[in-house]
C-alpha cells in the first residue's frame, strides 16, 4: 500500500521556517517568526554578538528539488543584514539541506539571470515574455548553464549549513 502525503503549501513553508528557527535557536541565537507580518522577511533574529539578522526562508519539500521560486522584487532591498534561507525538507525522510545566502550575493544574480534570459531566444525562436517569476537553482540544468554565475554549484557549498556567517 502507498500512502501519498500532500502537504499545503503554507505548511510548507511554516515547516521550513521553525526549522531555521530551531537551527537558528541551538546556536544561540535569539529568533522570531514573523508569522507574514513582515513583507520581505520571515525570521527576525539578534545574533551572539547582539547584531540583527533578517531571513527570508524559501522552502522546497521535495529531496528532488533542484531550484526556488523568487520573484521580480527579489531583486532590489539587498542589505548586509538580510539573507535569503533556501531549505529543502528532503520530505522529511533525512535531514534538510538549507543554504544561507546573503541577499547582496541573490539579489543581482536574481536581476542578471533574468536579462540575459529576456534576451534569448527561447525554444521556439521567439522572445521570452517578462513575468514577475524569478529562480535560483541549487542545481542547474542544460538549459540554464549560462544565465548563472561560472561554478555557481562549487560556490553553493561556502552557504550550505553555515550558521556561522551570520555572526
Amino acid at each position: 500500500m502507498v500512502i501519498i502525503i500532500y502537504m499545503q503549501k503554507q505548511n510548507i513553508g511554516n515547516a521550513g521556517e521553525y526549522y531555521i528557527a530551531s537551527r537558528l535557536s541551538a546556536e544561540n541565537f535569539i529568533a522570531t517568526i514573523t508569522l507574514g507580518r513582515a513583507e520581505k522577511y520571515d525570521i527576525l533574529a539578534l545574533n551572539p554578538q547582539g547584531r540583527t539578522i533578517k531571513l527570508s526562508v524559501k522552502t522546497q519539500f521535495l529531496e528532488t528539488s533542484k531550484g526556488f521560486p523568487l520573484s521580480e522584487r527579489d531583486e532590489i532591498g539587498a542589505s548586509e543584514n538580510f539573507y535569503y534561507v533556501f531549505i529543502r525538507l528532503n520530505e522529511f525522510k533525512k535531514e534538510p539541506d538549507f543554504w544561507i545566502i546573503p541577499s547582496t550575493i541573490v539579489s543581482p544574480i536574481l536581476k542578471s539571470s533574468h536579462k540575459k534570459w529576456l534576451s534569448i531566444l527561447g525554444r521556439k525562436n521567439q522572445q521570452h515574455n517578462d513575468s514577475s517569476l524569478r529562480k535560483l537553482p541549487i542545481i542547474l540544468s542544460r538549459s540554464e548553464i549560462g544565465f548563472y554565475p561560472k561554478n555557481w554549484e562549487n560556490k553553493l557549498i561556502q552557504y550550505y549549513k553555515n550558521l556561522k556567517q551570520l555572526q
